[in-house]
């Protein structure tokens, strides 16, 4: 199994104008930004983001992240866009032959292509270290993240059932 991505992923810019961008992991003072997104109504609907979560909630969200990555079984990150946090992205499943990259953005900072370019990135650490397959699960109806799967180059695959018995739309890239 290969280990967990790096601590800070920077992330190239694909068109001009493109803010400088970047991921760094996670960690539990990140708290705020976890709640934070938990309280953006289409957050809870499109990811595993509980909605509005306590402090208390949150904190232990960013600490079972920390924990995870040491696990070698995840990667969260906070996702930066010219140093403030944008939202956050992560590879998960690391311990499995088919990793799933994941995101979330606040809603100020969507439409800039940082969801596609975080998960360009995290996809291509990924078969870099080995992985045959990389998938991205998208909720029916989230047309947006589907945009975000094709731009990164993925392809759909067809549907399955998720955490909780939603439905999901598989898309799979492969190295």
């Amino acid at each position: 199994m290969p280990e967990v991505p790096p601590e800070r992923l920077a992330l190239p810019q694909t068109r001009t104008g493109d803010l400088p961008a970047s991921l760094r992991a996670l960690v539990g003072a990140d708290w705020p930004l976890e709640a934070e997104l938990s309280r953006v109504p289409d957050v809870p609907l499109w990811t595993h983001y509980p909605p509005s979560m306590t402090e208390r909630e949150a904190r232990t969200r960013a600490a079972r992240s920390a924990v995870r990555r040491a696990q070698g079984v995840a990667a969260r990150y906070v996702l930066l866009s010219d140093d403030v946090p944008a939202g956050t992205a992560g590879i998960g499943a690391l311990d499995t032959t088919r990793p799933e990259v994941f995101y979330s953005l606040l809603p100020g900072h969507r439409g800039r292509g940082l969801a596609t370019r975080a998960t360009a990135v995290l996809a291509g650490w990924a078969l870099a270290a080995g992985f045959p397959r990389i998938a991205l699960l998208t909720m029916p109806g989230n047309t947006a993240s589907e945009a975000v799967a094709r731009r990164s180059g993925f392809v759909a695959a067809g549907e399955e059932t998720g955490v909780g018995g939603r439905l999901v739309h598989v898309w799979l890239r492969s190295g």
